[in-house]
């Protein structure tokens, strides 16, 4: 017969996967945040008084994009791993390990 109860180390795993994916979206919020809260002068890298050349300007967007491309991997990342923990901390109720058998 199973014992029905919480299986209470898989509990904390299941939080502590969770607020680690937790950590992963707030360290990606702060980071777009500082993205976003840049000049587009400073971010494309324009110098006032300076010819605009469209190589560099293009250079400058070109790593813009590739900084916004990671920001969406890191949240879907951390937004998974906040999932999993999820799932592991609902999945440990009512799942420990059955006693043995009686010897007959």
């Amino acid at each position: 017969m199973a014992k029905e109860g919480r299986d209470w180390f898989g509990s904390l795993v299941g939080i502590g996967v969770f607020l680690i994916g937790i950590g992963l979206l707030v360290l990606t919020f702060k980071l777009a945040f500082d993205l976003f809260s840049v000049s587009p002068s400073q971010a494309l890298d324009l110098k006032p008084g300076s010819v605009v050349t469209l190589a560099k300007t293009g250079t400058s967007f070109a790593g813009v994009l590739v900084r916004i491309s990671l920001l969406i991997v890191m949240a879907l990342t951390g937004s998974w791993v906040s999932n999993r923990g999820i799932a592991l901390y609902s999945s440990c109720y009512g799942r420990r390990t059955a006693e043995a058998p009686p010897v007959s």
